[in-house]
């Protein structure tokens, strides 16, 4: 206490405390400031005498005054004891001594936020890996992307029929994934096979599945492409089911026979025109959702006069010359002012078949019964009572043909009828079908075994026939 004195002039308020430190040999006077701020009154009070002093330093304030006080002296006679006298030295230990206990705060707060930052950052890169490994998030963000256009299939946007697709394909991994809960790096071989045997639990035809198949495949490859994983392993884990015919609902194609009783057949209103859009569909050899959009625009010649439709493939975004070979086309056009009704695929596929029906009575091969399988929702009504299909004795579902035509059948009768007038090579027929791949162009041929026999049949008397011309000459 006798060490330490305020140097002010002032009587009230705070003043900081003074230090003299003071030595004989060597010569030492150096006026000190211990930068510890005291309040002035209370200070001249307490500093009376020693038992004043030892009151005040039971307080709070005076604990905290003298600690730091004894703490400067302690310091400084370190250093004197080390023969160090500067003043510039004797200042600097001072102020590490006053604010060592506000660096040790601070040092400590710096530490608690630094902790809380890293703390954050562990959150948010928890947060970040959850969102890489989030597969259903994955496949909501890419499906709302190709829905409005964000992500591009290659330059075009994605297809209704596409988006479609992959939206039934996010229920079934939804379905899935909540039994099967997995990420990105979950995937293999394993987690493959049991998403087919949980499709084919329930009731997907191996067709569906491999379009399934397909998609998650396209899905793990996207997901890679954007770096939310590198396993390699997912990309070998899927492998498309073979199909069987046994496999498949029947796919059957109309005959020309059946096709021009079709057009010629009296109807009126909505059947009239379910009817034409059918038989364009026929004549053109395309899809629904390219042969119920045609327009006058679609309608054209070429340089040499050749009357065609021209369409850009809206699944494919192919373009596609279509020459118009049967002359039915022609007049379906003509009579509509070449711009095709427009019905949806739902009331086509509802009334083709009625109409069709109607024609069994005079086209006896459409009422014929074919083998088939039942769709999922078919099994599940006759699982709830609600339908019963008919059986033959080895207990398969069978169905007359009528029942088995859809919007697609237009495009496979027009393939297949192509096909079996044998004056078209395999190009020209890609070419018009706008097919790309020869394997799937000819998955739309659908003929028995007998018609197949008969077509061998044909093709060889008509050589036989050229060969017996040839010797006359």
């Amino acid at each position: 206490m006798g060490n330490y004195f305020l140097r002010t002039k002032k009587e009230k308020g705070t003043a900081s405390v003074y230090l003299r430190v003071q030595k004989r040999n060597p010569k030492l006077n150096i006026l000190v400031c211990s930068k510890v701020s005291v309040d002035i009154q209370q200070w001249d009070k307490v500093t009376q005498d020693v038992a004043k002093w030892n009151d005040y330093c039971k307080t709070q304030d005076g604990r905290k005054v003298k600690k730091t006080l004894d703490s400067i002296s302690s310091a400084i006679d370190n250093l004197i004891s080390q023969g160090i006298y500067d003043k510039a030295r004797i200042d600097e230990v001072v102020e590490a001594v006053v604010f060592r206990e506000e660096r040790e705060r601070q040092r400590i707060q710096e530490e608690e936020e630094r902790q809380e930052q890293e703390r954050l950052r562990q959150i948010k890169e928890q947060e970040e890996e959850a969102r890489k490994a989030d597969v259903i998030l994955f496949l909501e963000n890419f499906l709302e992307g190709i829905k409005n256009g964000r992500i591009k299939n290659g330059a075009e946007n994605y297809t209704l029929n596409t988006c479609k697709v992959w939206s039934n394909f996010l229920g079934i991994l939804k379905r899935f994934i909540q039994i099967y809960p997995f990420t990105w790096k979950d995937i293999n071989k394993a987690l493959a096979d049991r998403f087919v045997s949980f499709m084919e639990k329930n009731g997907y035809m191996v067709t569906s599945i491999n379009k399934y198949i397909i998609c998650f495949k396209a899905m793990i490859q996207n997901a890679m492409d954007q770096e939310l994983h590198n396993n390699l392993i997912a990309l070998r884990a899927f492998s498309k089911k073979k199909i069987q015919e046994t496999d498949k609902a029947k796919e059957i194609y109309l005959t020309k026979a059946e096709l021009q009783a079709l057009y010629e057949m009296p109807l009126e209103g909505l059947k009239d025109k379910v009817r034409d859009v059918f038989l364009v569909g026929c004549y053109t050899c395309q899809r629904f959702s390219d042969y119920a959009r045609l327009e006058k625009e679609n309608f054209t010649k070429t340089a040499k006069g050749t009357k065609v439709v021209r369409i850009v493939q809206e699944k494919t975004g192919n373009d596609v010359v279509i020459p118009i070979l049967n002359d039915n086309l022609l007049h379906i056009a003509e009579k509509y002012g070449y711009d095709i009704p427009k019905v949806n695929d739902v009331i086509l596929n509802r009334y083709i078949k009625q109409i069709l029906k109607e024609l069994s009575s005079t086209v006896p091969s459409l009422a014929r019964k074919e083998r088939t399988l039942l769709t999922m929702k078919e099994r599940e009504k006759e699982k709830q009572g609600l339908v019963s299909f008919e059986r033959d004795n080895k207990g398969n579902v069978i169905k007359p043909r009528y029942e088995l035509v859809s919007s697609h059948t237009a495009r496979r009768s027009g393939i297949t009828n192509l096909y079996l007038s044998g004056n078209f090579d395999t190009y020209q027929m890609m070419s018009i079908s706008g097919h790309r791949d020869e394997k799937t162009f000819y998955e739309y041929i659908k003929l028995s075994s007998d018609e197949v026999a008969d077509s061998i049949a044909k093709k060889m008397d008509e050589r036989k026939e050229a060969i017996s011309n040839e010797r006359l000459f």
